[in-house]
């Protein structure tokens, strides 16, 4: 430990706050990443499995914020739960609440333990017996506790330091005058606290190094109290960060996060005169007096709290208006346009809303199967996949309208269109699955590079499944060319069978791996497949509509284990 006899030089004191610092974010570094690897099983589990209630989430964040003892490992892992859609809006928004007041235990455990025990009586043997387990264990968990129990003793090592850097600082050079009288020196401590997280990417280290100063004196508590509002607001930076190129989902969290963090700190400012001066009334100038380290954790936690007992009448409106905010095409696609269940009263018009939700689904899924046809996709894989999944949910949408029609007692004319929409709905859904595969095999490196003769027979053929998606897309009483729809099918599977043959007949001589062989004729028969539930999709809307063609139904392929076999 530091000695306290000499002043300490302008050097020295540069190297102790430094070395201090530096010793606290290490120790905090280690102690969330031990905690986070010994129990990451148990920490998915709490976050993925206890939120599902505005109450359980808002416990599971407080929760796990406490013994990771990291706000922003939780709020990130809470944005990617969000992100892969495992967290609704509302659970990760309270999740975020409760992280907010589960951070303050590491201003409690500094003001509680820092300053009231020495140090090296528990720090220097904590980072021993850590690094002990975490050398000689050979099991995951044990080993890792060993390395969270080394951070925590390095932790307050820095703690002791850093008391020590403001000591000697505040002997030479008169910190206070940083918190200027009045407005003013409030919002210039707030902005440092929030620059110091930002810089250090660590709201617990400017805690700390507020908790250290004012204990050694070198700053009013006022100015220590603002520095800690300022703090709070810097950790809204890094959620902010996560979100680029996230979800829509994952960035309404991080705005949920600013804005919780906002209305937090605004509180704080206001009422930190009056918790200051209901302090001195209550304690007046007795003895009794909480250390100025247990005050402003006892106002951490305190703000943190009001700020969600405020949130709590305003988060589902604020929910509300977040839903409607970066709305992603995924969202769009999968929420219904046509389906409203004030219909349901009323068959006949619940059906035509039933058929124009299905037209449309139809819609997204030609565009889909097109776009996996072209020369040069302009979707990636994964966002076909996405878009998939969007229409799976759309799907169960027009199912669950459908099934909530036919609960009374309705004519067979109406049970058969309900019936044969939700047929054709599922001919569309196959339609994208078909074109998710295709993608797959196209934009993610799959498909083995061939030569330019075989690259623009297959463009061909794929341009002329194209034409008559096209074809096969255009309304009943829209003028179609006048070659017959159900011939230029009829080409196309003829063609196909001539391209199957050469290619197969080009891997046999090597002109082609086999490899490569395989895998585009995977491609072709999925492209082939997709046409046939197109066509079935089309034909039973024309007889659903009235329009239905003369030609009978083209029956499908039989189904084959190998996409090329004869």
């Amino acid at each position: 430990m530091m000695e306290t006899g000499a002043p300490l030089s302008a050097l020295a004191m540069t190297a102790a706050f430094l070395g201090g610092l530096g010793l606290f974010l290490l120790g905090m570094s280690l102690l969330t990443d031990g905690l986070k690897l010994a129990g990451g099983r148990a920490l998915r589990h709490i976050l993925g499995d206890w939120t599902r209630t505005r109450l359980r989430a808002l416990i599971s964040g407080i929760t796990v914020t406490a013994l990771v003892q990291s706000s922003s490992a939780v709020t990130v892992a809470t944005i990617g739960f969000a992100n892969a859609g495992l967290l609704t809006l509302s659970q990760s928004i309270w999740v975020i609440f409760g992280s907010n007041v589960g951070t303050t235990m590491t201003g409690w455990l500094v003001a509680l333990i820092g300053f009231n025990l020495r140090i090296e009586a528990f720090a220097l043997p904590a980072v021993g017996i850590g690094a002990l387990l975490y050398l000689f264990l050979r099991r995951v968990r044990p080993r890792h506790l060993g390395l969270a129990l080394a951070g925590f003793g390095l932790l307050f090592l820095g703690i002791d330091v850093l008391q020590h850097a403001f000591a000697g600082l505040s002997q030479q050079v008169d910190l206070a005058a940083l918190a200027r009288p009045g407005l003013s020196g409030v919002l210039m401590m707030v902005l440092l606290g929030a620059l110091l997280t930002v810089l250090m990417q660590s709201s617990s280290a400017s805690m700390a190094m507020a908790l250290t100063a004012t204990m050694s004196g070198a700053v009013p508590i006022e100015a220590a109290a603002a520095a800690v509002i300022g703090a709070n607001l810097g950790t809204t930076v890094k959620a902010l960060l996560v979100t680029i190129g996230a979800t829509a989902n994952a960035r309404r969290v991080a705005i949920g996060h600013v804005f919780f963090n906002g209305l937090t700190a605004v509180v704080a400012l206001l009422i930190l005169p009056w918790f200051l001066a209901a302090i001195a009334w209550t304690y007046g100038t007795t003895a009794d007096a909480p250390s100025p380290a247990v005050l402003l954790a006892l106002f951490h936690t305190g703000f943190n709290l009001l700020g969600v007992l405020l949130m709590a009448p305003l988060a589902p409106f604020m929910i509300r208006w977040l839903n409607r905010r970066f709305r992603a095409t995924e969202e769009d696609i999968a929420q219904p346009r046509f389906l409203d269940r004030n219909l349901i009263a009323v068959p006949d018009l619940a059906v035509q809303s039933l058929l124009q939700e299905t037209r449309r689904l139809g819609d997204i899924c030609y565009h889909l199967a097109r776009d996996t046809l072209q020369p040069r996709p302009s979707l990636r894989a994964e966002e076909v996949q996405s878009r998939t999944e969007a229409t799976n949910r759309l799907l169960e949408s027009i199912i669950e309208f459908a099934a909530a029609t036919s609960r009374g007692h309705l004519p067979e004319q109406i049970q058969n269109e309900m019936a044969s929409a939700i047929r054709i709905a599922r001919y569309h859904r196959d339609v994208a699955h078909l074109a998710q595969e295709i993608a797959e095999l196209r934009t993610g490196g799959d498909l083995p590079l061939i030569s330019r003769h075989w690259h623009e027979r297959i463009d061909r053929w794929r341009q002329l499944a194209q034409r008559w998606l096209d074809l096969n897309h255009l309304e009943p009483d829209e003028d179609r060319e006048p070659h017959p729809i159900g011939e230029l099918l009829d080409e196309i599977l003829a063609d196909y069978q001539r391209l199957k043959q050469q290619l197969l007949g080009a891997g046999a001589r090597g002109d082609l791996s086999l490899e490569a062989m395989d895998q585009h004729l995977t491609a072709l028969s999925l492209a082939r497949r997709l046409l046939f539930q197109a066509d079935k999709a089309r034909r039973l809307t024309d007889t659903l509509e009235g329009a239905a063609v003369a030609a009978p139904p083209i029956p499908p392929p039989p189904e084959r284990t190998n996409a090329h076999s004869p």
